[in-house]
């Protein structure tokens, strides 16, 4: 990494500890298989994160924001296995009703 895009980087971001803090948990995203959100020539995901972040791509959020994000996060991921359960429930009973006779014709 270039001097000129490291200090890119930092003025970015808000400091070193925060620029760390954001690689450490976009790269652990990009390894748990979510999409890229810049598109890189090589595989690597130091300059795929990097990208992201000089193009405003990713940001780091902390404190009370942070906190309601997540609070957000877990609701819609309960409403939404709530949701998928539901379904299940009603294609089961879907497959067990009784189907009508069908008439003979001839």
């Amino acid at each position: 990494m270039e001097a000129k895009e490291l200090q890119d980087l930092l003025k970015k971001v808000g400091g070193k500890y925060k620029l760390v803090t954001l690689y450490q948990k976009r790269m652990r995203e990009l390894q748990r298989g979510l999409p890229r959100l810049a598109e890189v020539e090589s595989g690597n995901m130091w300059e795929i994160v990097s990208k992201e972040i000089l193009t405003s791509k990713v940001d780091l959020i902390m404190g009370e924001e942070a906190e309601q994000m997540r609070k957000e996060l877990a609701l819609r991921e309960a409403a939404e296995e709530e949701n998928e359960k539901r379904l299940k429930g009603e294609s089961a009973k879907a497959a067990e009703a009784p189907k009508p006779a069908e008439a003979k014709t001839e």
